[in-house]
């Protein structure tokens, strides 16, 4: 129930943040697909699948925005670390972490902030994905 609601939360600011850029640029019409690696071309972790029936992902031009669920078998702290390693390599600089029962890792690059969140045991690992586009920085005076 959490994780529909949450879905449809999700949903909904996607919705709104595409209408109000289709507003704003000339970009091609917004289409929803899967991508290959993740939002943003993001790596996925090998074994890892996609739930699609808890992912949204919005594509309009050359970006894409949303939320990917994946399951897999590899330990949470091990996809933790693969994150933690492999994109600041691709340009993604690691701004937050947050350790609990979930590992929470916030990575920025350009305009783009990209939210992983790692929860599971060692044998069942639930990965979130989130990519969206940040907000301008507040201009000085």
């Amino acid at each position: 129930m959490r994780v529909a609601h949450r879905t449809r939360i999700v949903g909904g600011v996607l919705f709104i943040l595409v209408v109000a850029l289709a507003g704003c640029t000339s970009a091609s019409k917004p289409e929803a697909g899967p991508s290959l690696t993740g939002p943003g071309d993001l790596p996925i972790p090998p074994g890892f699948r996609q739930i699609e029936a808890e992912s949204i992902l919005i594509a309009f031009g050359g970006f894409q925005a949303g939320m990917v669920v994946y399951e897999g078998d590899r330990e949470p702290s091990w996809v933790a670390q693969f994150y933690r390693g492999g994109l600041p390599a691709q340009g993604w600089t690691l701004v937050a972490s947050f350790i609990s029962k979930e590992t929470i890792l916030v990575f920025t690059k350009e305009r783009q902030a990209c939210v992983i969140t790692v929860t599971g045991t060692r044998s069942a690992t639930r990965l979130e994905v989130r990519v969206g586009i940040t907000e301008p920085a507040p201009r000085s005076r």
